[in-house]
């Protein structure tokens, strides 16, 4: 048996084609179905169900198939191992994150490079349903996510950081209300610019403006915050968004006038693994590191280094 076998039937499964996944391997589809008639020969099985037109797995091609991830995520992380102890580090870690979280990465990865030392880091930006996807197929280390949205909690390990507080912010060519809480009829006056409606966070805005019996004025919705910050910036747009995804410091041309919604359900944001033992040591000495960071705080000090106005408080930086 070798790994090339394992590899084309992982693809065969996830194009649901033998032509695209020879394709995907760089082989003829003659040479794959060859490769795959071997690795049935050797097992002594049936591991494609070739008497159906739509193409599937036989049952005992399906635990062929788990023991097949399995094998080829094993050899994976050992080649990562060598990869790491050549380059001298002490391992890698890789973390899923929501578009609106991704400030709490950089205070995380320093706390791990203080405390454990040189390491790699693959993180990656996903709405919440793919975060819990790729941390139940072992694509992921750790997701930092609304962990109230995770299906089955028992089958995860859960350390809340903190509830967003979202508000209304805009440049100051709009004219806000001077209060520091403003309605969500008042919102909804403004041009917006939104995150997708896949997005846990746009869905609160909406249960919002839907509980107030509002429309908002919806000018732009995207999956990019970049995008978001550049139109209300430079004054096109106003938006809802999470205090804690706005850039960390905001240059002095461009400040920001930012309002608390009234009645705004605010989302739960933490650390989610998989529940059972980690991955590696390195993995479990990552978790222990971010269960001791007091990440609040932290963002706290991001957000507003100046002012001491932050999440735990009952302010809001209003410039007007």
């Amino acid at each position: 048996m070798f790994l090339k076998q394992l590899h084309y039937l992982r693809e065969i499964d996830r194009l649901r084609s033998f032509s695209k996944a020879a394709a995907a391997c760089n082989v003829s589809q003659p040479a794959l179905s060859r490769a795959i008639r071997q690795l049935e020969d050797e097992l002594g099985i049936v591991i494609v169900d070739r008497k159906k037109k739509v193409f599937g797995l036989t049952p005992e091609g399906a635990r062929v198939l788990k023991w097949a991830h399995d094998i080829l995520r094993s050899v994976t992380e050992m080649r990562n191992e060598v990869s790491l102890s050549r380059q001298e580090l002490i391992g890698t870690i890789r973390i899923g994150v929501i578009p609106t979280a991704v400030h709490i990465v950089p205070v995380l990865l320093h706390a791990i490079k203080d405390r454990i030392g040189a390491f790699s880091a693959d993180v990656s930006v996903f709405p919440n349903v793919e975060i819990i996807e790729k941390l139940v197929t072992k694509q992921l280390d750790i997701g930092i996510m609304y962990y109230d949205q995770c299906p089955q909690a028992q089958a995860f390990v859960v350390r809340s950081l903190y509830e967003e507080e979202q508000v209304l912010a805009g440049s100051p060519a709009y004219d806000f209300p001077d209060t520091r809480e403003v309605s969500w009829e008042e919102a909804a006056r403004f041009p917006l610019a939104l995150l997708g409606q896949g997005m846990r966070c746009r869905q609160l805005v909406d249960i919002g403006f839907q509980t107030a019996g509002v429309e908002p004025v919806i000018r732009l919705e995207t999956t990019s915050l970049e995008l978001i910050h550049a139109e209300i910036m430079c004054g096109a747009l106003a938006t809802i968004l999470p205090i804690s995804s706005f850039p960390l410091r905001v240059p002095p041309m461009g400040r920001l006038q930012m309002r608390r919604l009234a009645g705004f359900s605010p989302g739960s944001i933490g650390l989610v693994r998989l529940s059972g033992h980690p991955p590696s040591d390195f993995v479990a000495r990552v978790w222990k590191v971010a269960l001791e960071i007091d990440f609040r705080q932290q963002l706290d000090n991001l957000c507003w280094p100046s002012t001491g106005q932050g999440l735990s408080g009952n302010n809001i930086l209003m410039e007007k």
